[in-house]
């Protein structure tokens, strides 16, 4: 599907995540064993028949750049659109949204496609954008927004844009919410836009826009035909180091794992890793976990999730945790709702323990 261009923001949220994305952006921060969050927004795209996409970033951007190379993983290699990198301009880097897509309203006015679609870098899900568009021309929209049904009263997430709708899926309100109101249609920050409307918004300035969420979708709730499109499949938005814990221990469970990497056959992609595979030692225990190839387990590990290459010595135990790529893990050792980072060290006899609410994150390279 050539009518739609991509657009991906990847630095939404980097501060929530502290240390976990101290050296990186959000988007590339690991998820799910051998992802970054980066890859489900690509491979939606990719899977929806869009092959032409910016990656707006603004800093600590190299880890992206390394992991997305040339964007040959989702056949997004090519001579004609493919994958781009749109970092900020010399003299300034943005610091809101708009400002970000200002910066990049060259690359979308020169485009040849009929519409835009925006989506944040940490949106994990498995979405289907040609039903979505589909739905788009069908309602002869403006702008779609892409919403999911959410008790906001659970207090697991900040406040998020919320809408109402009418019985044709027309949006007739839009606001911020709040986290005690309930079932609410969450907006999951993926827009569908008309490139022309965009690009007229995006360059006149005499509309004052300053905010996309303000003075775009709340704004033109009166103004345009904004209508809403529900995605019911699995969702998650990391904003804080206890949602990226608590969404990466869902996927443990079986229905929420195939829910988002066996959806009507839509895969998700990411870079290759050539490893061996998993080895297990006659002194292991592995119970209801998420093991990357190359990892090389003695011990007891129960209720995790392993990144590729992590190493287990013997009589140790790991439960309810997450290990990065290349972390080791010494002998004896005891953890407990840890968020291990790349080439972290745990040495022998070591006992660490963190709870689901507020796990304990060692950094990047770090001994302990």
């Amino acid at each position: 599907m050539n009518k739609a261009l991509g657009i991906i923001f990847t630095n939404t949220d980097d501060k929530e995540l502290g240390i976990l994305s101290a050296g990186r952006t959000l988007a590339s921060v690991p998820f799910g064993g051998r992802y970054r969050l980066i890859d489900f927004t690509l491979s939606n795209m990719a899977n929806s028949g869009i092959t032409n996409v910016g990656v707006i970033t603004r800093s600590n951007y190299q880890s992206l750049m390394r992991h997305l190379g040339s964007g040959k993983p989702w056949d997004l290699s090519r001579k004609n659109g493919g994958l781009r990198i749109l970092p900020p301009s010399f003299d300034k880097a943005y610091t809101t949204r708009w400002e970000a897509l200002k910066s990049s309203a060259s690359f979308i006015r020169f485009a040849d496609e009929r519409y835009v679609v925006l989506s944040d870098g940490d949106c994990v899900c498995n979405f289907d954008f040609i039903k979505a568009l589909a739905f788009h021309e069908e309602h002869k929209s403006d702008i779609t927004v892409i919403y999911r049904k959410k008790d906001l009263g659970d207090g697991n997430e900040k406040n998020k844009l919320c809408f109402v709708t009418d019985g044709d899926g027309r949006v007739v309100g839009a606001a911020k919410s709040d986290k005690s109101c309930g079932v609410q249609n969450v907006g999951t920050y993926m827009y569908i836009i008309g490139r022309e409307l965009f690009v007229s918004l995006l360059e006149n300035d005499d509309l004052n826009i300053t905010d996309f969420d303000k003075d775009v979708i709340i704004r033109g709730v009166s103004d345009m035909r904004i209508f809403g499109y529900e995605h019911t499949g699995y969702f998650a938005s990391i904003d804080s180091v206890a949602n990226y814990y608590r969404h990466s221990m869902e996927l443990l469970d079986r229905n929420n794992c195939a829910m988002l990497f066996y959806c009507n056959g839509a895969d998700i992609y990411t870079k290759v890793r050539d490893s061996a595979p998993c080895r297990l030692a006659a002194s292991s225990s592995v119970k209801n976990s998420i093991v990357a190839d190359g990892c090389v387990i003695k011990g007891r590990v129960e209720n995790s999730i392993l990144f590729r290459g992590v190493k287990i010595a013997e009589e140790a135990v790991v439960k309810d945790s997450i290990i990065f790529q290349d972390a080791e893990v010494g002998e004896g050792s005891f953890l407990n709702c840890v968020i291990l980072d790349k080439n972290v060290k745990i040495l022998d006899s070591r006992m660490l323990s963190g709870h689901q609410t507020n796990p304990y994150v060692i950094g990047k390279n770090c001994v302990i």
